[in-house]
């Protein structure tokens, strides 16, 4: 895939783009959902690259639109997609990594389960800064937290139960 989010946003692009990542799920390479509002416009990605069906592994990866930050809903939609990795697809060990400088996306990542592993020095590059970045891992076997989950819905239903979004299959 080219990048971790639709080119085109709106509820026909981004259910474009779910298509093409189902497509590669069912052929054992990405698996991805959207975060979706109450309207199922995509607010937000959770996303698995990197399938190695071999060690039973994968790379996760999110994002949510700056709009919705602050409600939980990336936690509570990494949450939701680890356990359909681990439970439905099998993938025993995750991984992600994020910038030292973004405590955000480290509070995401820890309330999901994720355990800080290391740090990898100056890994990433945006606009010219090399920035560190400390890499997590999930494994299946880990105590999952026991909080707040996203209902998995099929792409075509309408509005969700759990406070108007979803993750959406």
């Amino acid at each position: 895939m080219s990048g971790d989010w639709p080119d085109d946003r709106s509820p026909a692009g981004a259910q474009a783009w779910l298509d093409r990542i189902r497509s590669a799920e069912d052929e054992g390479t990405p698996a991805a959902d959207a975060i979706v509002d109450g309207n199922q416009t995509p607010v937000g990605n959770v996303m698995a690259t990197a399938v190695d069906r071999r060690n039973s592994t994968a790379w996760i990866s999110y994002w949510l639109d700056p709009d919705v930050r602050g409600r939980g809903l990336a936690a509570a939609g990494l949450r939701s997609f680890v356990d359909h990795l681990h439970d439905g697809l099998g993938v025993y060990r995750l991984e992600l990594g994020f910038r030292v400088n973004n405590p955000a996306s480290a509070a995401v990542a820890k309330s999901a389960g994720f355990i800080v592993e290391g740090r990898q020095r100056e890994r990433l590059l945006y606009g010219g800064v090399r920035f560190d970045t400390e890499e997590c891992a999930r494994l299946a076997g880990d105590p999952r937290p026991q909080r707040r989950r996203l209902p998995i819905r099929a792409s075509s239903t309408t509005s969700p139960d759990d406070g108007g979004s979803a993750v959406s299959r």
